[in-house]
């Protein structure tokens, strides 16, 4: 979770969105509470967060973020720690802040990502992401116009995601009918075969047709069924109206 909020607002919001459960604790990066934010202060606290990192909610400030940003090695240290959480709350962070946060989760974590918003202060942060949420609310459009998908409620995510779930589970079950049906077609040549020639056990294809068969020969169609994409930024820049209702 990224937000502009305090310390004391984010761990509500967390906990209000179920982010951090009754068994979990608050593991805090608080730069009001530190002696000093450097590096190797900042260090010592991710060392000392990697063995609760799945047990505690990290909550960190933008303060802290900022030199963690500042500095190459200490970034990646601290994104392959946070990859381990259940859960990471930014607070008190800035526009730019979240933007960057979002691009290293893409490049150092190598992971998709879906950032979701509601104001223009999230506006940087859905443009990085592969897939951009825009929440319509009091803060205005300008979250909604930016984004790939425009929703009028943050209940509305779960609609969204159940429906790509269900093409993504579409193309799974045509998938397995396709390697279902090939197989079939194969073998009933076989026994056409078999019958016509008296029972005799001799294969009408030799090895290699067989193994092309089953690889080069019909591989094109499976590529055309798990290759496809419901959403993508090319997409979205050529059909901006399609893609701006749910």
């Amino acid at each position: 979770m990224l937000t502009g909020d305090k310390i004391d607002t984010a761990k509500c919001i967390a906990i209000s969105t179920g982010l951090k459960t009754n068994k979990e604790e608050i593991f805090e990066i608080d730069s009001s509470k530190m002696d000093r934010v450097d590096g190797p202060a900042l260090e010592r606290k991710l060392n000392d967060y990697r063995h609760k990192a799945t047990s505690h909610v990290l909550m960190i400030d933008g303060t802290c973020i900022g030199f963690i940003m500042a500095e190459e090695r200490l970034k990646e240290e601290f994104f392959g720690i946070t990859a381990q959480a259940n859960s990471v709350c930014v607070c008190r962070c800035s526009p730019t802040q979240k933007a960057i946060v979002a691009e290293c989760i893409k490049t150092i974590v190598g992971k998709t990502i879906a950032c979701v918003g509601d104001g223009g202060n999230d506006v940087a942060m859905i443009q990085k992401a592969d897939v951009g949420l825009g929440i319509v609310g009091k803060e205005g459009m300008q979250a909604s116009l930016a984004a790939d998908f425009s929703i009028l409620s943050f209940k509305d995510i779960k609609h969204l995601i159940t429906w790509h779930g269900r093409l993504s589970y579409k193309r799974s079950a045509s998938l397995s009918q396709f390697v279902v049906h090939r197989g079939m077609i194969i073998s009933f040549m076989q026994a056409i075969f078999t019958v016509v020639f008296y029972f005799v056990t001799i294969p009408i294809f030799n090895g290699y047709l067989i193994l092309g068969y089953s690889t080069y020969y019909t591989s094109l169609p499976v590529f055309a069924l798990v290759l496809d994409e419901d959403v993508t930024r090319e997409k979205v820049d050529k059909f901006p109206a399609l893609y701006q209702t749910l």
